[in-house]
């Protein structure tokens, strides 16, 4: 099944993080389109790596989102940003991914 995974990427100090807040699993690079890719990548690994599990492994892990501060801290981000502020500015995407089949 195919699956749009909400990301956020923002820039902190010199380097530039990311972070799938559906899997939770972030990564950090020297430019936006460079995190992007490291995200993109560190999601098909880990989509790799959970086909190769038990059934109740993959359940755990495909829902395995970020806590609740984090996806919090990244939305005000956002809402900040989309009133003008560009101090703290988060930058949501997408991505597709292709879900570990289900029997």
């Amino acid at each position: 099944m195919k699956l749009a995974l909400r990301c956020y990427a923002y820039r902190s100090g010199r380097v530039w993080e990311a972070i799938c807040v559906d899997l939770d699993i972030a990564t950090f690079a020297d430019s936006l389109d460079e995190v992007k890719a490291s995200l993109a990548t560190c999601i098909k690994m880990h989509m790799e790596d959970v086909e190769a599990m038990p059934v109740a492994d993959r359940e755990r892990l495909l829902k395995r989102r970020s806590p609740w501060y984090v996806r919090t801290k990244l939305a005000l981000m956002t809402w900040l940003s989309d009133l003008g502020g560009n101090t703290h500015r988060a930058l949501p995407f997408t991505l597709p991914s292709q879900a570990a089949s289900h029997p």
